[in-house]
């Protein structure tokens, strides 16, 4: 009776079983290290490195000092690639203000980039010209050979710089036409703002609050001034409903 037992059915499927299932276990494992080792070689071989990039939207960055930046990624894995790190070595060069990266499989890289506009010209100290975008930073040097366009001239401490910038886009959108024959605009040490132009050919002193009316209050009454003769060493719209004259055949006049 006692070998009978031991050779029924119900006794032998369970070793079976767990034997096909130890099977199953290892060859799972060796499938999934024959992976690993496969993706590890498509990482590190030369199949995903990158090599390629496709650069647009430069104008004044030169796209040697482009290529330049990205060099250390040259041959790195694009698929683990870290597209925020280029993206701000990027953002780094005087000229870039954005920057869209994107990867192009199998080896390339696509770098879209916007430059910053130049909206002035800060001097430097005594002679330097530096390049001013829209958010009075400076750019880079100023280049008469690769840019021959007319600029505004801003003069000032580095702090006064933004401030200097807002007004100066605020005439140019507000009051065109003064724009248009602006050269100048310096920090005053006294407060406000002096501006040079083709217009009055004289110093014209504004307050940075209420610049863009006193100036189209100035233009209201040029046909006036002309037609009386009134010369003015200075204009000085720094008052509250006043142009004030100053200096020889200007003094004592007010508008």
């Amino acid at each position: 009776m006692a070998e009978k037992g031991f050779l029924r059915r119900g006794r032998v499927a369970p070793r079976r079983r767990r034997t096909a299932a130890i099977l199953r276990s290892v060859a799972a494992v060796a499938l999934a290290a024959a992976f690993a080792a496969g993706a590890a070689r498509v990482v590190s071989g030369s199949l995903l490195r990158l090599e390629r990039f496709e650069i647009s939207g430069n104008r004044r960055e030169r796209t040697e000092e482009i290529l330049a930046a990205l060099a250390p990624y040259r041959t790195k894995s694009l698929l683990t690639l870290d597209l925020a790190s280029v993206a701000d070595r990027m953002t780094s060069l005087p000229w870039v203000e954005r920057v869209t990266v994107s990867k192009r499989f199998p080896d390339g890289l696509e770098v879209r980039i916007v430059e910053r506009r130049p909206v002035a010209l800060w001097r430097d100290g005594v002679s330097r010209l530096m390049f001013l975008g829209a958010d009075g930073r400076p750019i880079a040097p100023h280049d008469p050979r690769a840019d021959a366009a007319d600029y505004v001239l801003v003069s000032g401490d580095r702090s006064a710089l933004p401030e200097l910038v807002s007004l100066l886009e605020e005439i140019r959108a507000r009051r065109p036409e003064y724009f248009a024959a602006l050269s100048e605009i310096d920090a005053l040490p006294d407060g406000g703002f002096g501006m040079m132009d083709s217009i009055f050919r004289k110093p014209v002193k504004v307050l940075r609050r209420d610049a863009s009316e006193k100036v189209a209050a100035l233009m209201a009454v040029r046909g006036l001034m002309e037609s009386r003769g009134w010369e003015a060493r200075v204009i000085d719209l720094r008052f509250a409903d006043q142009i004030v004259l100053v200096g020889a055949w200007g003094a004592g006049h007010s508008l």
